[in-house]
């Protein structure tokens, strides 16, 4: 243990800013879209009636539908309710038949056709057939090695469906295109020999590899004044769509912080269940004024994770998840023992977005967390805990929503808010921080943190149209006003609510292909930042390379 001298100096708790901790809340953002998942379908003419069909009329007594599985005949009799027992037309009874077939297709039947059969009507009685549309066979022309297997797992449980509907071609197609590294398209062809069939022609192309690297000055002053992030993923090279991802982040200078991690993500059913594993390591030697303590703080964690597609679509999406994570995080001083919390979450939520007619998108997620006193978690009121009264068998609930919003003359608006709601105090770990690139961006990361807690972002973009011999591909210039407030659940710790505001603005931009770059310059309102001590302006950067 230090001696008493050493243990006079030592602080209660580290500044918030230095604490090891995950990455501070990020916006939910909607899935993607992608290139892929549109399926593409031969227009079919509807039933045309005959040359002076107008001149040609019966008495209509009834109208007997044949071949029809996805409407109920009393479903199907309000097409032609009103015309019993009238005069009809023989056009007339053709457009009950289009009526009826467009019923189907603005449902999704796409390749449901509506026949009128030739027939004698005697009786009054006008008989119509109903083909409905289904896939009588599909092919994969593509070679991707042996994630195919995995494409077919997904798009399979099409064949034979009857009726078949769009919607359920664009789901399977989609959750083909989630897969990592894969671009999938499709095509409805009719089958030259089976009435009704089509055969879904599946074209596929697979990315090998995907990496990136990215470096940025957003890392918090007592971890250095830059940080450099490499990522590099080996994609869907199993036939579960197995990939592999590893990571590493490193300080400037070096001796300051540094990351490792890895991750494996397999489809582990045909409708879209996935599993993925994830381990990350991390040192870091804070300074500043923490740097006489000689602080040494390490974390070792591992994440499992299942995540299911409720609901699949391009206009909307429901995916369940739910995890469970193994967290050590150890700090140092002078080489004694000074926090040593041990975690065990679980989590359960869902995600939700959704494209709605005023040209933009909402998104929003939910989670509860459960802290669990199992295999050594840290006990109520351990001497080595981050926080007194801190609890591993924590309760809280988090919340994200996002909303993009397109406006004219090429603008747009991005507003982002998150929530974090703790009924006990909680180990630091697991509180929420504020500062850093999404709340707070003038600020550090990890600038103010507390049990519970909110914060908001309001963004004014403007893209421009570039001409053909502009610098850049493309440019975004953007403006901002974010901020946000934490406090905590414990009695003991006075002046526990803490809040931040900050304003700014930059330009991002793609310079050449896959080279992007952020120039931002923000300025603090309502409080200083903590290692600078002032409100001045600060200026943050950031270059991304992908391939």
């Amino acid at each position: 243990m230090a001696g008493p001298a050493l243990s006079q100096q030592l602080p209660p708790r580290l500044p918030s800013g230095a604490e090891p901790r995950p990455e501070a809340p990020r916006p939910v953002m909607p899935l993607p879209s992608v290139p892929g998942g549109a399926v593409t379908v031969p227009k079919a003419p509807a039933a045309e009636a005959p040359a002076g069909a107008e001149n040609y009329r019966l008495m209509l007594r009834d109208v007997t539908i044949e071949g029809a599985t996805a409407y109920s005949q009393d479903s199907l009799r309000t097409a032609y309710q009103e015309l019993l027992g009238r005069e009809v037309s023989v056009a007339d009874l053709f457009r009950i038949a289009n009526d009826i077939e467009f019923r189907y297709r603005n449902d999704g039947y796409i390749t449901s056709r509506v026949i009128v059969p030739a027939q004698t009507i005697e009786d009054g009685t006008f008989r119509l057939q109903v083909v409905e549309g289904f896939v009588s066979d599909i092919a994969y022309p593509d070679d991707i090695g042996p994630a195919l297997a995995a494409v077919k797992r997904l798009v399979e449980p099409l064949r034979g469906v009857k009726p078949v509907n769009v919607a359920d071609v664009e789901r399977r197609l989609l959750l083909a295109n989630d897969l990592a590294g894969l671009t999938v398209r499709a095509s409805l062809e009719p089958a030259p020999d089976t009435l009704g069939g089509s055969v879904v022609v599946v074209k596929t192309d697979r990315k090998a590899v995907d990496a990136l690297v990215s470096v940025n000055n957003r890392n918090t002053p007592y971890l250095g004044t830059a940080q450099t992030t490499a990522t590099a993923a080996l994609n869907s090279f199993g036939p579960n769509a197995d990939t592999v991802n590893l990571s590493g982040r490193v300080s400037s200078p070096l001796s300051r912080a540094w990351s490792v991690g890895g991750g494996y993500q397999a489809l582990l059913n045909g409708d879209g269940l996935t599993f993925s594993a994830n381990g990350s390591y991390s040192e870091s030697r804070p300074g500043l004024t923490l740097d006489p303590l000689d602080v040494e703080s390490w974390v070792a964690a591992g994440v499992g994770s299942l995540s299911y597609p409720v609901i699949r679509s391009r206009l909307e999406n429901l995916r369940a998840v739910g995890e469970f994570e193994y967290r050590d995080v150890n700090t140092d001083i002078s080489g004694d023992r000074f926090n040593r919390d041990r975690l065990r979450i679980l989590r359960g939520g869902l995600s939700y977005d959704r494209t709605d007619g005023w040209d933009g998108i909402t998104a929003v997620r939910g989670l509860v967390h459960q802290g669990l006193d199992i295999m050594g978690a840290t006990k109520l009121g351990s001497t080595y805990a981050s926080r007194e009264r801190g609890r591993s068998d924590f309760t809280k609930f988090t919340a994200d929503v996002t909303r993009v919003q397109q406006l004219p003359a090429n603008f747009s608006i991005l507003a982002t808010a998150t929530v974090q709601a703790a009924g006990t105090p909680l180990l630091a770990s697991e509180q929420i921080a504020l500062g850093g690139p999404s709340y707070g961006r003038a600020f550090d990361e990890g600038e103010i943190s507390g049990d519970t807690g909110w914060a908001g972002s309001l963004e004014l973009r403007y893209t421009p149209v570039l001409p053909d011999n502009a610098f850049a591909q493309g440019v975004q210039i953007y403006g901002f006003m974010d901020g946000g407030e934490v406090w905590n659940r414990s009695s003991l710790e006075q002046n526990s609510r803490n809040s931040l505001v900050s304003v700014g603005g930059g330009v991002r931009a793609s310079l050449v292909e896959r080279l992007f770059a952020t120039l931002e310059i923000d300025k603090p309102l309502t409080r200083r930042v903590a290692t600078e001590g002032d409100k001045d302006m600060r200026v943050f950067f950031n270059v991304t390379a992908q391939y």
